[in-house]
C-alpha cells in the first residue's frame, strides 16, 4: 500500500512539473499539419484563428501522445474551412480525400456538424466555436461564441483548453491549468446546472477521473446526488450513451476505454458508488423486481453480511473483489483485449448482486433452531467463528446471474458480452467447489465454461481475497486447478472442446443412422463419454454408440 501511495505522489509531482513547463511538445507530423492550417489562414482566410481544443491540449500537457486534434474556429463553420483547406493542398499538389460532413446528432451528444480531412495522414476535425442554451431538453440551442463561452459550456475545466495557432499560446478561461496540476476533477460552470444540462457528464467525470488518476470535487459528488440531477438523469440519458461510457467503442485509431475499460475499473466503480449513480444503474425497481419474480424484494448493496467470510458490505466486498481482479489478476495482454477486459470487469461487479435478493439471504438468529448446527458446520468445514446474528446467501449465484442479464439487457449490451458475464455469474461459486475434482470434471468445467474458463478461476481468485482472513496460500488450490486444466487442454490439442473420433456422416454410413432424434441423442451420449474417456479410438466409439441400440 504504501509503494502504491509513493508511486501516486511520484505521479503527481511529475504531472504538476508538466503542466508548470506550460510546454506542449509536438510531433513533426503535427508540425507540418499546423505550419499548412497557417499558410491556409495566411492565403485564404486573413482574418481566421484556428484554435486546437479540449483533448489533444489537456493531454499534450500531461505529456501524453494525443491523435485526436479538434479545431475550433472564429469566424466560419467547419466545413467552410475544412473547403479552403481541401482547396490549398489540391492548389500545392499535397494529396487528400475529400471533406467529411458528419451532421449533428444530439442522441449521440453531437450538437454542431463537423468537418474532418485528412493531412499528412491524421484526421482533422474542424467546428466553429459555439455557445449553448439549455431548456428542458437535454438537446440545446447552439449559437457562434467567442473561446469562453465556448469553454464555460464544456463539461470538465480540464477538457476546456485551447492552444492557439495563430500565437502558439495556450488559453485557458476557466482554470483547467491549474486543475491539471493538482489532479482536480472540476466543471467550468456550477456543477448542478452542468449536470441537468447533460447529466451524462456525470458519467464522463468518472471516466476521466478514474483515467488520469484525478481527485473529483467534492462539489461534483455533492452534485451529482442532488435528486434533481438524478431525475434528469434517469430521464434524459439513453441505455445506449450509458452503454458507451461504461464499456468503451471501437474507433479508427483503436479502443477507446470506457470507465470499466480503463486503467482504474475499481475507483471508476467506487465513483459509481460515491456520485449516486450505482442504484440507477445496477439498481431494480419494484416492478422490475416483481417482472424478475423478486417476490421478497431487495435490500441494498450497503448491507451488511453478517457472515463469518466476511467482513464488508454487499458492496465493499465487490468493490474489493474488483480491485484484486484488476491489480493482481490481470495481465497487459487482457487489458489490450477490450472484450475480455470488459467481462472480466462487469462479472466481478455483478457476482454478488444476488445476495441483495431476499429470497437468496438464510437469516439465523441466536435462538433459530438450526443456528448452532450451521455454526458448528463453518468451524468444523472452514475453521470460522461467528458471533451475533448469521446468514447464508444459499442460491445468491443463480439470483445474481438473473439480474445481471436484466441490467445488461437493460443497458443494450451487445448479446455476446452479456451471455459470457451472465455464464460466469452463474458458475463464480463453482470453482470454490473443486479442490478435489477429478479430471472429468475438469472436463465438464472447460465444456461449460468454453474459452472463459481462466477469467472463471481468477474471478474466484479475487472472490476469495475480497472475504476475511484469507492468506497468500489461499490461491494455491485455485492455481493448482489452472494447471491442471493447463495439461489437459494441451492433451487436447489445445483447444476447448474434445473433437469426437467419428461424426455424424459415419453414423449413417457405418451404423445405418438417419438424421434425427436417434442421430442427436448418440452424439450427445458421445460428448459425454468422451468427457470421461478422451482419448476413445474411432473403434470404441462405433462401439460404444452400437451398446446404446438406438438404431
Amino acid at each position: 500500500m504504501l509503494r502504491g501511495l509513493a508511486r501516486y505522489a511520484r505521479m503527481a509531482v511529475f504531472r504538476k512539473i508538466a503542466v508548470e513547463l506550460m510546454q506542449i511538445k509536438k510531433s513533426p507530423t503535427e508540425n507540418k499539419i499546423f505550419s499548412l492550417l497557417l499558410d491556409v489562414v495566411k492565403d485564404k482566410a486573413p482574418d481566421t484563428i484556428l484554435r486546437v481544443a479540449g483533448g489533444w491540449v489537456r493531454d499534450k500537457l500531461l505529456g501524453k501522445e494525443c491523435h485526436d486534434i479538434d479545431i475550433s474556429l472564429n469566424n466560419m463553420s467547419g466545413e467552410q474551412f475544412a473547403n479552403l483547406v481541401k482547396e490549398y493542398m489540391d492548389e500545392h499538389g499535397i494529396h487528400t480525400k475529400g471533406v467529411s460532413v458528419v451532421k449533428a446528432n444530439p442522441d449521440q451528444s453531437k450538437h454542431l456538424a463537423t468537418a474532418m480531412i485528412n493531412i499528412f495522414g491524421l484526421p482533422i476535425d474542424f467546428v466553429n466555436l459555439r455557445k449553448e442554451t439549455y431548456a428542458e431538453s437535454r438537446i440545446p440551442t447552439v449559437e457562434p461564441g467567442t473561446p469562453e463561452e465556448d469553454a464555460r459550456r464544456r463539461d470538465l475545466t480540464i477538457n476546456s483548453l485551447f492552444y492557439n495557432l495563430n500565437n502558439d499560446k495556450i488559453e485557458d478561461f476557466v482554470g483547467g491549468i491549474e486543475d491539471l496540476k493538482n489532479g482536480v476533477i472540476r466543471t467550468p460552470i456550477d456543477p448542478i446546472q452542468t449536470f441537468i444540462d447533460d447529466p451524462l457528464r456525470i458519467l464522463r467525470t468518472i471516466r476521466f477521473a478514474s483515467k488520469y488518476g484525478f481527485d473529483v470535487a467534492p462539489e461534483i459528488l455533492e452534485a451529482a446526488n442532488n435528486k434533481e440531477v438524478q431525475d434528469a438523469f434517469r430521464s434524459k440519458v439513453s441505455a445506449e450513451r450509458v452503454w458507451k461510457e461504461l464499456a468503451g467503442q471501437a474507433e479508427p485509431e483503436g479502443w477507446k476505454s470506457g470507465f470499466l475499460t480503463g486503467p482504474d475499473p475499481h475507483k471508476a466503480a467506487k465513483l459509481l458508488g460515491q456520485m449516486g449513480l450505482r442504484d440507477i444503474l445496477f439498481g431494480l425497481s419494484e416492478e422490475e423486481q416483481k417482472q424478475l419474480g423478486l417476490s421478497k424484494g431487495m435490500v441494498s448493496f450497503d448491507t451488511v453480511q453478517h457472515n463469518p467470510h466476511h467482513d464488508l458490505t454487499v458492496w465493499e466486498h465487490t468493490l474489493k473483489v474488483l480491485e484484486f481482479l484488476v491489480k493482481h489478476q490481470t495481465t497487459e495482454e487482457q487489458k489490450n483485449r477490450a472484450e475480455d477486459y470488459l467481462v472480466r470487469n462487469i462479472s466481478a461487479l455483478l457476482h454478488d448482486i444476488g445476495k441483495c435478493d431476499i429470497c437468496a439471504i438464510q437469516m439465523y438468529s441466536p435462538d433459530h433452531p438450526e443456528y448452532k448446527a450451521r455454526l458448528e458446520k463453518l468451524k468444523e468445514k472452514y475453521g470460522l467463528t461467528h458471533e451475533g446474528e448469521l446468514r447464508t446467501f444459499e442460491g445468491h449465484a443463480e439470483s445474481s446471474a438473473k439480474m445481471a442479464e436484466y441490467v445488461l439487457d437493460r443497458m443494450k449490451a451487445p448479446k455476446n458480452i452479456s451471455k459470457r458475464v451472465v455464464r460466469l455469474v452463474k458458475e463464480h461459486m463453482r470453482p470454490h467447489g473443486m479442490t478435489n475434482i477429478s479430471d472429468k470434471g475438469l472436463r465438464t468445467f472447460i465444456k461449460d465454461l468454453e474459452d472463459d474458463w481462466r477469467h472463471s478461476l481468477e474471478l474466484a481468485i479475487a472472490d476469495a481475497y475480497g472475504k476475511s482472513g484469507q492468506t497468500p496460500e489461499a490461491r494455491d488450490k485455485y492455481d493448482a486447478i489452472i494447471k491442471r486444466i493447463d495439461e489437459i487442454i494441451a492433451q487436447m490439442g489445445g483447444g476447448t472442446k474434445v473433437k469426437p473420433p467419428i461424426t455424424g456422416n459415419d453414423l449413417i454410413q457405418i451404423l445405418g443412422f438417419k438424421s434425427g432424434p436417434a442421430m442427436g441423442q448418440a452424439l450427445r451420449a458421445l460428448q459425454e463419454k468422451l468427457l470421461e474417456t478422451p482419448n476413445m479410438s474411432k473403434e470404441e466409439a462405433i462401439e460404444f454408440i452400437k451398446a446404446l441400440n438406438l438404431v
